[in-house]
């Protein structure tokens, strides 16, 4: 199983095992590409179909590959969710950190609209402003500061997104290299 931390990445037993030959890591890359039939995978890689559907069905014992039927002629297979987990750990924060900073993107032209009069001038015009419209026309020149505060703050969570892309890369080449040498 995979668990988060700080520049580690946790195998159970099965899965340890099952990325012990530098076969099935070479399967779980070219998985990751995009899904392979056996022989798409046979010719890619250079072994018999029996040799790699013994490979594929340890994969698939350890829950890194899945097996796709879909009735038809070919059977696919592909990475599974704990395979992707495991090939690109550093996925969830950056979707984590890119939709921050959309949010943020969205809080701040809220406020950059509010402060320019889009969401207060003409609704209003010859109304007395209450409630919302007048807490906002009263925050004067702290609104257009929040929008600046949201914007930065969006920009820093754009570059936490590529710092963790690149960590995850060289994290997940560590993590060949150590499979390789053990």
């Amino acid at each position: 199983m995979v668990r988060p931390g700080p520049g580690k990445i946790t195998l159970d037993q099965e899965s340890f095992k099952a990325l012990a030959s530098e076969v099935r890591v070479g399967i779980l890359k070219t998985l990751d590409e995009r899904r392979q039939t056996v022989t798409d995978l046979s010719n890619l890689i250079g072994l018999s179909k029996p040799t790699l559907l013994e490979h594929l069905e340890k994969l698939q014992s350890a829950g890194l590959v899945k097996r796709l039927d879909e009735g038809r002629k070919w059977i696919y297979y592909e990475l599974s969710d704990k395979g992707r987990k495991i090939l690109h750990p550093e996925r969830v924060s950056i979707v984590v950190a890119l939709s921050s900073a959309a949010v943020l993107v969205a809080i701040g032209l809220f406020f950059l609209a509010s402060t320019s009069g889009v969401l207060t001038g003409p609704a209003f015009a010859g109304e007395d402003r209450t409630g919302a419209a007048q807490g906002i026309a009263a925050a004067g020149g702290f609104v257009p500061w929040a929008s600046v505060v949201a914007f930065v703050l969006a920009a820093v969570a754009v570059v936490a997104a590529v710092v963790l892309r690149t960590a995850g890369i060289r994290r997940r080449k560590r993590l060949f290299d150590e499979l390789a040498h053990a």
